[in-house]
């Protein structure tokens, strides 16, 4: 299999926190070097776009110049700024105007915050996941059954404060959705069909494109879902004894310790295809 783009997640998988994966850098460095065509995808909700590529190059992990656009970081908030933006809601032939628990929400540019509200939008965001904020999306959703909608719901992730797992926003959606009886959240990144293909290139196959994530359902069974044809799964970050397992033979291409033998991988089997 010739595999000519790489789509790398970021959270977990090149750093976790403030701390890099070491060799992350020098990984990159090696697929750049090999010709591979490299986007980033993330999830991550609680920083802004800008907040992000800032704390990148802080931990080394410079875009190169051809890199250097919004296609080449695919965030899930811009995707949901995207959808936002687009849809107009049946109701009453307006915007959506999303009430939103995020912790910023300097991506939406465009759209209108203020109430009234017709939708409610969950990122991660630990400050606003109390019962106020929550009873109040719960009453948009009572009025607006169709309007829930997930940046994206992993159940928890590893953020680098203490070494242990936190919840994400996947259980804060469903007590959402159980309470309101509201439609099922629309979800935004990872591992929605629709977030893989706008992180394509458009001149490339995606039977000639690899993802490497430590999730193995936002990542690995979502890029397959999508028709990509390689995924490989790293043991850092959110990563689990035996996640491997939870799917089917074939899904997961490859389990490795790291995106230092992810990219090891990516090479070998390019140069005996």
């Amino acid at each position: 299999m010739m595999i000519r783009g790489v789509l790398i997640d970021l959270s977990g998988t090149l750093h976790v926190g403030d701390t890099l994966i070491p060799g992350a850098v020098q990984a990159l460095d090696r697929l750049r070097q090999s010709n591979y065509r490299i986007r980033f995808l993330t999830n991550t909700s609680a920083k802004s776009s800008t907040a992000l590529r800032a704390q990148l190059e802080t931990m080394g992990i410079q875009m190169q110049p051809e890199e250097d656009d919004e296609d080449q970081l695919v965030t899930s908030v811009l995707a949901t700024r995207h959808y936002l933006l687009q849809q107009q809601n049946p109701t009453n032939q307006g915007q959506l105007r999303p009430f939103c628990l995020m912790e910023d929400t300097s991506d939406l540019k465009g759209v209108p915050l203020d109430p009234p509200h017709n939708c409610v939008v969950v990122g991660l965001a630990p400050s606003q996941f109390h019962y106020a904020s929550l009873n109040q999306a719960f009453r948009i959703l009572l009025e607006h059954p169709d309007g829930l909608i997930a940046i994206h719901r992993a159940n928890y992730l590893r953020d680098g404060t203490d070494g242990g797992l936190s919840l994400g926003p996947g259980g804060f959606v469903a007590a959402l959705e159980t309470a309101s009886g509201c439609q099922p959240a629309k979800v935004m990144g990872k591992p929605s069909a629709e977030f893989f293909a706008s992180a394509l290139w458009d001149d490339l196959p995606s039977d000639q494109v690899c993802m490497i994530g430590d999730d193995v359902i936002q990542d690995i069974q979502g890029a397959a879902n999508a028709g990509i044809g390689m995924r490989v799964l790293v043991q850092t970050g959110k990563y689990r004894e035996g996640d491997q397992a939870k799917l089917p033979d074939g899904v997961v291409s490859a389990t490795v310790p790291s995106i230092v033998e992810a990219v090891e991988y990516i090479l070998d089997k390019d140069c005996h295809s």
